[in-house]
């Protein structure tokens, strides 16, 4: 006499249950004649007779899956899932926890998202009418923060490591979420306005923390920025500039968080476009007349676009390229354009320019200064000579009420 069997699995732990013996492995059930058969000839004719139950099975691997995913062991959760989806693939709690599982393993050098969608998509496939409404809410929600999470990783990356690499990942990534995200949305029934806004949002932040913590920061170390400082500088400030861009251009619900990434455009461009490197105390590169050109008008389009979300805002006069010479307070700051400067050049504009002794001033002061900066702008000496009379100079004028914010020379 044989050993019984399992024809289905070739299991010999087969157990006698109801009246029927079952196998402990994949389910099968035989009836008592079956088992005697098998036992006497070693086969029996299962197919069409024995309906296998695979309920209980299913039924504990979805509990050690959502235990694994409750847990954080997104991994282990997604082969328990597997193991569903091989028993049964029209199990639509399976796909749809394997979606959130398989999503929540992406990282910025393997996005999983395409295949976290697919799964969401089978789950409203496979579901019964009675919750299909409830699966899409679900999966819109999930796909959503699943989207905004991974745009996150990638604009946090990019505001501690600029760089056009960097960027290109944050826009590659934002066209994979309008692929596949935004097509999970709209089968879903749900507006992505708040997605679009959100990421927004994060595409701003990540610009302009970027440019303040670490892209300026890096360029004025020195206060005569190498051709290399310099470039970097270039290449960082219009990334910045092209993400800016970008976050306007996702939504058209957010009117006054656009007006915002306008100024920012304006600022950061304005700071390009008046950037140079120095080799030997001289400058010796900054960009050509076409370019300082380009962007001028650039920066004209900005305050254009602020006036047709804000009628009321006064579109200041254009400016004319910075010059390539330093004259002393930018020699002594590094740059045209910072705080200190600013202020200067609007008492300057507002105090001095109104009376005909200050006007005489700032004559002998054009007249004079560029030579002192070409002959000594290099040398410590002469930086640190005037850099104290400057600080208290700006300081008393803060004190008395010039503003030290961002500042277009007024046009006479």
């Amino acid at each position: 006499m044989k050993q019984l069997t399992c024809e289905m699995c070739g299991s010999t732990d087969l157990v006698k249950q109801d009246g029927v013996y079952v196998c402990q492995t994949c389910g099968t059930k035989y009836s008592v004649e079956e088992a005697k058969k098998m036992m006497v000839e070693g086969t029996v004719e299962v197919a069409g007779t024995v309906k296998v139950d695979d309920s209980a099975k299913i039924g504990n691997y979805y509990t050690m899956a959502k235990n694994a995913y409750d847990a954080g062991n997104k991994q282990e959760a997604e082969s328990y899932c597997n193991k569903i989806i091989e028993i049964d693939p029209a199990d639509y709690m399976a796909w749809f926890l394997k979606g959130k599982a398989a999503g929540w393993q992406s990282t910025l050098a393997n996005l999983r998202i395409e295949e976290s969608v697919n799964c969401f998509s089978k789950a409203i496939d496979n579901a019964p009418e009675n919750e299909v409404d409830g699966i899409k809410n679900d999966a819109a929600s999930e796909i959503s923060s699943l989207s905004q999470a991974l745009m996150s990783l990638c604009c946090n990356n990019f505001a501690k490591f600029p760089s056009n690499d960097n960027k290109d990942r944050i826009l590659n990534n934002l066209n994979m979420c309008k692929l596949y995200s935004l097509l999970l949305l709209s089968k879903c029934g749900v507006a992505p306005t708040e997605f679009y806004k959100n990421i927004a949002t994060m595409m701003n932040n990540a610009a302009m923390d970027a440019w303040n913590n670490v892209i300026t920061k890096d360029y004025n170390r020195n206060a005569q920025p190498s051709d290399y400082v310099w470039e970097t500088f270039t290449n960082r400030s219009l990334s910045c500039i092209s993400l800016l861009e970008t976050a306007i251009s996702l939504s058209d619900d957010d009117d006054q968080e656009d007006v915002v990434r306008y100024k920012n455009l304006i600022f950061i461009t304005n700071q390009l476009e008046s950037s140079r490197s120095y080799a030997g105390g001289y400058v010796n590169k900054t960009f050509n007349a076409e370019t300082k050109e380009h962007f001028i008008n650039k920066v004209m389009q900005y305050h254009e676009k602020i006036k047709e979300i804000d009628p009321s805002y006064e579109i200041p006069q254009r400016r004319t390229p910075s010059k390539n010479g330093c004259y002393v307070a930018t020699a002594v700051y590094s740059s045209y354009d910072c705080p200190q400067v600013w202020t200067l050049r609007r008492f300057r504009d507002y105090t001095l320019a109104k009376t005909w002794y200050g006007r005489t001033f700032i004559r002998l002061y054009y007249a004079i200064s560029p030579t002192l900066v070409k002959w000594f702008g290099h040398t410590a000496w002469f930086r640190k000579m005037w850099k104290g009379r400057l600080d208290r100079m700006v300081m008393n004028l803060n004190a008395a009420g010039v503003e030290d914010t961002f500042y277009e020379d007024k046009v006479w």
